[in-house]
């Protein structure tokens, strides 16, 4: 793992997945079944594996469509722009994008993509 690149954090980290998952037989199956707060709750136990990186497999590898990411800086960034959220303290902001993603319920992980999307393809303003 090391030769791909992966520190030796991040090797031990990978080592932890593999570990937890073995001793608690994690399966897709299991995953599948499980809501997406019991899924936070169960891995975000692994030493190296937080909320956001959790909140990525249940998107990306478990096909859920109804998870927000709030804690991730391109989706705040693009969110701050799009609803124009300027000078707010942190628990202002974190407040008002949480009212504001629950409106995208049952969809908030196209939500996300729609952020993403727009924070890697700002629009280019031409200077005259």
């Amino acid at each position: 793992m090391r030769a791909t690149g992966l520190s030796n954090a991040k090797v031990s980290y990978v080592k932890n997945v593999v570990a937890f998952c073995i001793e608690h037989t994690i399966t897709d199956k299991k995953l599948h079944a499980m809501s997406n707060d019991d899924i936070i709750a169960l891995l975000t136990q692994i030493k190296g594996v937080g909320k956001w990186t959790v909140e990525m497999l249940l998107m990306f590898a478990l096909g859920r469509e109804d998870v927000f990411s709030i804690d991730d800086y391109g989706v705040q960034s693009a969110m701050i722009s799009m609803y124009k959220l300027q000078n707010l303290d942190k628990k202002q902001l974190r407040e008002r994008l949480l009212k504001i993603s629950a409106k995208w319920s049952p969809y908030r992980t196209y939500g996300c993509l729609y952020c993403w999307h727009l924070k890697d393809n700002a629009p280019v303003v031409e200077k005259t």
